[in-house]
C-alpha cells in the first residue's frame, strides 16, 4: 500500500507531466503565437535525439553553459518537436529547482514516475525522454543519473545545468555521455533572434576560413549586400546587451543580466563551497575586472582585502561557471605562471551589466572597445576549442591583444573600436615568428604587408 508521501509525489509527477506543454510554450512561441527562431546548438541536440530514436540505445546528453544562455529554451524547443510523435507520458520535463523546495529528490521523482507509468525504468517498452533542467539543485542528481543510465532501457536523458555541471558527474559516466556546451550568442545569432536577419552560413564559413588562412581576398564579393541588412547601432546593441537571449523579452536587459550574476553569487557559488564572507566580495571583484584595468593577483588581493589564495579560488569558481575566462600570457611555462591572465567576460553584456549596476556605464569608445575585445575574445576562445589551438596575449609592453596559435600556424590579433596602427601586431608577429596579423577596427577591409585590417562587423559575422 502506498504511503501518503508516495501519493503526494505521484500527484506532483502527474501534474509536472500534464502541465509541461503549457509551462514550456513561452520559450518556443511569442505571445502572438509565432515560433521563435532556433539557436545553432539545437541542431546538435536534434541529431542526438534522432540517433536515439533510430538505434534505441540509452543515451545521456549533458547540456551545460553559463546561466542565461538559453538551455531551458533548447529543451522546450526539443520537447515541442517530439510532442507530435512521442506520447506525452513518455516525454518528461522536470526542473529540479522546483522540486527542491518541496523536499523531493530526483530519485523520488523517478520512482513515482515508474509507479504511474506501470513500468520499471529497466523495462521501458517505448522510447522515453527525461529532460532534467537545473540539475545542480539536487546534490545527489549525479548518482541518480548514473543509476538510470546504467540500468534503464529505451531511455534518453538530457541534463542541463551550470558550466561546472560536468565536473559534478561520475568521471566514467562523463566519458560515455555526450557533452554539448551552449555558448553566449554570436552576432549572427543575435541578428536572427532579434531582427529575423539571417546571415548566410556559407558567408560565415568563408569568413572563418579567411581569418584562419589570413587571406580575405575576394571576401567582399561574397557579401552581396549583407552589410546593408544591419546598422552600426545593431553592432553596438549586440556588444552592450545582445550576447544573452534575455534581451529578447526583457524591459531592461542589463538589470536582468546583473540578476543572473547575483543568482550565480547567491546560489551557484554556495554550491561551489565559497563562504558567505568570500561571496560578498565577488561582485566587487567583477567590478574591478569590468573596469578594464589589468590587475595582478596581488593588486586584487589588496583592493578586496582578501588573501591571494582566496582571490584565486574566487576566480577559479567564476571560470568554472563561465562568467569569465582566462587569456594567458604567451611564452614559457615559467613566464605564463608569473603573469596574471587577462580575464574576459564570456558574454560581453555581463561587463555592461556590472558597470551599469554601479553607475559606471557609458556608451563611449572606451566601453565599446572593451566590449568588442570581449566579443573577439569569445570568438577566438570558441575557435581555439574547435580547432585545438592555443589562445594567449602578448604580455610585453606594446604587444598585441591576442595570439591564436597552433603548431605550425597562427594569427596575431589587435582589437580597437576606432582606428588602429600595425605597430602592436607587427611587434608580436616578430616575437612569435608568425606571418599573419589581423587588426579588428572601424574602417574598410584592406591589407598592409602581412597585416589585414578587418572591419569589426566582418569579424563578428564569422561565427
Amino acid at each position: 500500500m502506498r504511503t501518503v508521501e508516495e501519493r503526494l509525489v505521484e500527484s506532483i509527477v502527474r501534474r509536472t507531466i500534464d502541465t509541461a506543454e503549457a509551462r514550456l510554450r513561452k520559450y518556443v512561441f511569442t505571445p502572438t503565437g509565432e515560433k521563435r527562431p532556433e539557436r545553432k546548438p539545437l541542431t546538435d541536440l536534434k541529431e542526438e535525439v534522432e540517433l536515439f530514436l533510430k538505434i534505441r540505445e540509452n543515451k545521456l546528453l549533458v547540456l551545460y553553459g553559463l546561466r542565461g544562455v538559453g538551455k531551458t529554451t533548447m529543451l522546450a524547443q526539443m520537447y515541442f518537436k517530439l510532442l507530435p510523435q512521442i506520447p506525452r507520458e513518455r516525454l518528461v520535463y522536470v526542473s529540479l529547482d522546483k522540486l527542491r523546495p518541496l523536499g523531493i529528490s530526483l530519485n523520488d521523482f523517478v520512482q513515482a514516475y515508474e509507479r504511474l507509468l506501470g513500468e520499471r525504468i529497466e523495462e521501458l517498452s517505448q522510447p522515453t525522454f527525461l529532460f532534467i533542467d537545473e540539475a545542480h539543485y539536487d546534490e545527489n542528481f549525479g548518482t541518480t543519473v548514473k543509476d538510470l543510465y546504467d540500468s534503464a532501457s529505451n531511455l534518453m536523458i538530457v541534463v542541463t545545468g551550470s558550466s561546472s555541471l560536468p565536473l559534478k558527474l561520475d568521471p566514467d559516466l562523463m566519458r560515455r555521455a555526450k557533452k554539448l556546451r551552449v555558448p553566449p550568442l554570436t552576432f549572427t545569432e543575435y541578428l536572427l533572434l532579434k531582427n529575423g536577419i539571417r546571415i548566410p552560413g556559407e558567408l560565415s564559413m568563408a569568413l572563418k576560413r579567411a581569418f584562419l588562412n589570413c587571406d580575405f581576398s575576394g571576401i567582399e564579393e561574397k557579401l552581396r549586400g549583407v552589410l546593408l541588412k544591419f546598422t552600426e547601432r545593431d553592432v553596438e546593441d549586440y556588444l552592450i546587451q545582445g550576447s544573452l537571449p534575455i534581451y529578447l523579452t526583457s524591459g531592461n536587459p542589463l538589470e536582468d543580466a546583473y540578476e543572473i550574476l547575483r543568482k550565480i553569487v547567491e546560489v551557484d557559488l554556495v554550491r561551489e563551497g565559497l563562504s558567505e564572507t568570500t561571496r560578498e566580495k565577488v561582485l566587487g571583484l567583477l567590478l574591478l575586472l569590468a573596469s578594464g584595468e589589468s590587475l595582478a593577483y596581488d593588486d586584487l588581493s589588496s583592493t578586496l582585502g582578501l588573501a591571494k589564495a582566496t582571490v584565486e579560488k574566487m576566480i577559479e569558481k567564476l571560470e568554472d561557471l563561465e562568467v569569465i575566462f582566462p587569456v594567458r600570457a604567451y611564452g614559457s611555462l615559467g613566464k605564463v605562471a608569473r603573469k596574471t591572465p587577462k580575464y574576459k567576460f564570456l558574454a560581453p553584456m555581463l561587463r555592461s551589466a556590472v558597470l551599469y549596476e554601479f553607475g559606471l556605464f557609458e556608451r563611449d569608445s572606451k566601453t565599446l572597445g572593451m566590449l568588442l575585445e570581449d566579443a573577439v575574445a569569445l570568438y577566438l576562445h570558441l575557435l581555439a576549442k574547435e580547432k585545438k589551438l592555443g589562445l594567449h596575449y602578448d604580455a610585453q609592453k606594446g604587444g598585441a591583444d591576442f595570439i591564436l596559435k597552433g603548431h605550425t600556424t597562427g594569427v596575431v590579433v589587435e582589437v580597437g573600436w576606432g582606428r588602429k596602427s600595425v605597430r602592436q601586431v607587427v611587434k608580436t608577429m616578430k616575437k612569435t615568428g608568425l606571418t599573419c596579423g589581423v587588426v579588428v577596427y572601424n574602417g574598410p577591409l584592406k591589407k598592409k604587408d602581412d597585416v589585414w585590417f578587418v572591419p569589426r562587423e566582418l569579424l563578428l559575422m564569422m561565427l
